[in-house]
């Protein structure tokens, strides 16, 4: 395969950082309304799609998670997140198995961006929205991407 690995261009810095990070504004500070204070929140994110099949994506994969959608989670001002995981199954062997449940994943997200060793061909995007006490309407999703090391957590 000859899939190319873009980088991440930019951060999302509040207009009073920009000065201790070297970096000109990124205009993410948003409000839901008139009412509300600007804050930084996400904007439309996807991952584009590269030249791997589905079955290409679990090759070679003796032991490990499918993750297949998301709900709810955080990102900190010290570059951490933790997303609570809605369906996933494990991957035995190259193939989907059981069900997983009650599991979130959790980690540094420039180092866990760094541990993506194939991204997928297909394409989706889903609506949502992005809270932090304000509700921010957003996109996200993208084509699937192979992840070498990730904390996953959960009950049971």
């Amino acid at each position: 395969h000859s899939s190319k690995m873009q980088k991440v261009k930019n951060l999302m810095v509040p207009t009073e950082m920009v000065g201790q990070f070297n970096v000109r504004p990124t205009g993410n500070a948003r409000a839901e309304d008139f009412r509300s204070p600007p804050i930084i929140r996400m904007r439309n994110t996807y991952i584009e799609p590269r030249d791997y099949t589905f079955e290409e994506l679990l090759e070679g994969i003796n032991f490990g998670y499918y993750l297949v959608s998301f709900m709810g989670g955080q990102a900190n001002l010290d570059g951490t997140f933790q997303v609570g995981i809605q369906e996933a199954y494990e991957i035995v062997n190259g193939e989907l198995g059981e069900p997983v449940r009650n599991a979130s994943i959790s980690g540094n997200t420039l180092e866990t961006l760094r541990q993506v060793d194939a991204v997928g061909k297909n394409f989706e995007l889903h609506s949502g929205r992005c809270g932090k006490g304000q509700t921010a309407f957003v996109s996200d999703g993208g084509a699937p991407i192979r992840v070498k090391k990730l904390i996953v957590g959960g009950a049971g």
